[in-house]
């Protein structure tokens, strides 16, 4: 069998099509901007990660359950505990802003850069027309009472993905609420009997969020693919 090839996305100075960077590129070059160099400037492939296949089905599963409350423009019974009344958004591009390598997109002129990201749920206050992104996360912590306050420090790339959502459904004309909320799924150890399933304890973590600062990076990223220094390892 014959392996497709991984395409790689070059940024081209020379060209006056805009270059596309997702909200983990994004977050890439926070992280490391020698390494986001490399990977958009000069073409070298990141190392893959391993795919969280229990992560992806629990998205899965929770995307249907959101699905069926947004049919019946009801909030989710998780929401609905917390007398959150927020009912998923029915709109007609809601399947392509939820699908990865798709997601959410706007062309940000000044830097000629179009952003995208793939967001798991939106929410709408039926009474304000605000949006909230949503964000799924699932894993199993012993820690899972602390995850609320999200103080730890992998708890930033949460914030951020929340908050580029924001600032695209914002740009897409949409009015935001500064309320997002995570999904926590948090998957207990305490049954005795493994009996083929698991359960989760499920906390819905409320983050408001300020995107304020996103331009400001989209700006440092057009900088930096202009130049032609790789930047040093301390960036």
């Amino acid at each position: 069998m014959i392996k497709k090839k991984r395409r790689v996305r070059k940024f081209d100075p020379s060209s006056e099509k805009p270059f596309t960077v997702s909200r983990s590129r994004i977050q890439g070059f926070l992280d490391c901007q020698r390494c986001f160099y490399l990977q958009n400037k000069l073409a070298i492939k990141a190392l893959r990660s391993f795919p969280f296949r229990l992560n992806s089905a629990t998205d899965t599963l929770l995307k249907k359950t959101f699905d069926a409350a947004r049919e019946k423009q009801i909030p989710h019974r998780y929401f609905k505990d917390k007398k959150i009344n927020l009912v998923p958004f029915q709109h007609e591009k809601i399947n392509e802003w939820r699908e990865n390598f798709q997601g959410v997109k706007f062309h940000y002129k000044k830097a000629n850069l179009i952003i995208q990201g793939a967001v798991d749920e939106i929410l709408i206050n039926l009474k304000t027309n605000e949006l909230s992104p949503v964000e799924f996360k699932s894993t199993q912590t012993r820690e899972g009472d602390s995850v609320k306050y999200l103080g730890q420090p992998y708890h930033k790339t949460w914030k951020n993905q929340l908050e580029i959502y924001g600032y695209l459904l914002e740009k897409n004309g949409f009015k935001i609420s500064e309320d997002s909320y995570i999904v926590f799924c948090n998957a207990s150890l305490e049954p005795k009997e493994w009996n083929e399933k698991l359960i989760f304890d499920i906390q819905i973590i409320n983050y408001k969020i300020d995107y304020t600062w996103v331009e400001d990076v989209l700006d440092r990223i057009k900088d930096l693919l202009t130049r032609d220094k790789i930047p040093d390892f301390s960036d």
